[in-house]
């Protein structure tokens, strides 16, 4: 669509106008000032450079979102849309607000993510029903003062912004529960943070000052930059997330602890940290530097998450986890073995991803919790060990080396299967009676192995009574 016919202001009773994605539409005719029970209007991805000045007649208007438009300038009328709730500036070319973005009393949410704005007015702090505002990767180097005056803000993002302080009067924000200052350039906390009396998550790249007072309910904390080994943990403290090159150098943790993320580490881990996570539920290392990860001490651990450890080559000490759960193993190309993983008692969801050089896996056989297999992107992958009796749901995507799949046929519980891009597989094994979601795509050498209908007449044959259930198969 090149242009929106003047005609569409005679549609009197239009409450909501939506030009996602109209690449080619430039520019909205005057007439539109006449849809004034219009409720939403929805420019996303649009080239429309200005909007009307007629639009100071939506009254009613809830919702406006400009995303990915062309538009460098918001007309000064925009003060009038006195009913807007949610206002999406994101990725646009605005660089400035205009003053009367204080006159929208009813404003909830304002994202300017990605946007070109530079600066923020004075009547900012007029929006005081505002519960969120996303400034993340804007141009902004600093906040007026009157951002105290959003007395209703629950969520501000700060992330990527060039921003080098906080106002005093962010301690005037009461209602403030979650502030992400990651990868600004914030080194400094100021008193008044203390006085977030709601604040339960802050992120921020590190901390000169080492006397912070913090927010009696904090309770996640993430933290990237600075040594914190001079740092003192907020009490209530139970999510936290520190990039830490030697882990050594961080202050004792605290033992109310549940969540732990552990990013850039280069050096190994020793004992007196481990016997401190003794008896933590979930660990996420992030970004290590070490060629082996040797697990210990960790009896109590239930949820284990590696991530992006581009040197690794090889997990052990899986053994000693007694009560993990769920494993995740994510973008570690490297990686070639993982001792012990068919040793893991408690295991009952299992994901392997990225993994691009791991070419076997242990027998998996005893698992005898395990109910979740997903494996993607393990290129190198040649195939599947035996896998338990309890497994209900198997998904492989992208496994281009694997040609064959292991026999399911004795898999009672086993419900859904999907094969995705497996361009060496050439057949599938003969499956058990309690399959109910069976589908593959992108895969040349399987092929259709049955019509869709003999299909379901096999599984009405297997499985009497049970025909309404969902079976599917895409080819």
């Amino acid at each position: 669509m090149r242009e929106l016919h003047p005609s569409i202001g005679e549609m009197a009773c239009l409450t909501c106008l939506s030009l996602v994605q109209c690449y080619r539409l430039r520019k909205l005719p005057d007439s539109i000032g006449k849809l004034r029970l219009l409720l939403e209007l929805n420019l996303f991805n649009t080239r429309i450079r200005e909007l009307p000045d007629s639009i100071t007649v939506f009254k009613r208007l809830e919702k406006m979102y400009l995303g990915y438009t062309r538009i460098r300038e918001l007309p000064n009328s925009i003060g009038g849309l006195e009913s807007l709730l949610d206002f999406d500036l994101q990725c646009t070319e605005i660089t400035t607000l205009p003053a009367s973005i204080g006159y929208l009393k009813r404003l909830q949410r304002l994202n300017m993510y990605c946007s070109k704005i530079r600066e923020l007015p004075n009547s900012i702090g007029d929006l005081n029903r505002l519960e969120k505002m996303d400034l993340g990767h804007t141009q902004i180097r600093e906040l007026p003062n009157s951002i105290g005056g959003l007395m209703s803000l629950i969520d501000f993002d700060l992330r990527y912004t060039k921003i080098t302080s906080l106002p005093a009067s962010i301690g005037y924000l009461k209602r403030l529960k979650h502030l992400n200052m990651y990868k600004s350039k914030i080194r400094e906390l100021p008193n008044p943070i203390g006085m977030l009396e709601n604040l339960e998550s802050l992120a921020y790249p590190g901390c000169r000052n080492t006397d912070i007072t913090w927010p009696p309910q904090l309770s996640e904390l993430s933290i990237f930059g600075d040594d914190p080994r001079s740092l003192t943990w907020p009490p209530q403290l139970s999510r936290l997330s520190v990039f830490c090159d030697d882990p050594q150098s961080l202050p004792s943790l605290p033992l109310g602890l549940r969540s732990f993320a552990l990013h850039g580490v280069k050096l190994p881990i020793e004992q007196l940290l481990l016997s401190e996570l003794r008896h933590l539920p979930e660990l996420t290392l992030i970004g290590w530097g070490l060629r082996e990860i040797k697990f210990e001490q960790l009896e109590n651990l239930h949820y284990l998450t590696v991530d992006s450890c581009k040197s690794l080559v090889r997990l052990s000490g899986l053994s000693s986890l007694r009560k993990v759960e769920n494993l995740n193993i994510i973008g570690c190309s490297l990686l070639i073995e993982i001792q012990d993983l068919g040793e893991m008692e408690s295991l009952e969801k299992l994901l392997l991803s990225d993994c691009s050089f791991m070419k076997t896996l242990p027998d998996l056989s005893k698992l005898h919790k395990l109910q979740s297999l997903s494996i993607r992107n393990c290129k190198s992958l040649q195939g599947l060990p035996d896998l338990p009796h309890s497994l209900e749901a198997l998904l492989i995507i992208n496994g281009s080396s694997i040609k064959r799949l292991p026999d399911l046929s004795k898999l009672h519980k086993l419900k859904y299967l999907y094969v995705s891009h497996c361009k060496s597989l050439q057949g599938l094994p003969d499956l058990p009676n309690s399959i109910i979601d069976l589908q593959h795509h992108a895969c040349p050498l399987l092929g259709v192995p049955r019509d869709f209908f003999e299909f379901c007449r096999w599984c009405r044959k297997s499985n009497p009574g049970q025909s309404s259930r969902r079976r599917t198969m895409w080819g």
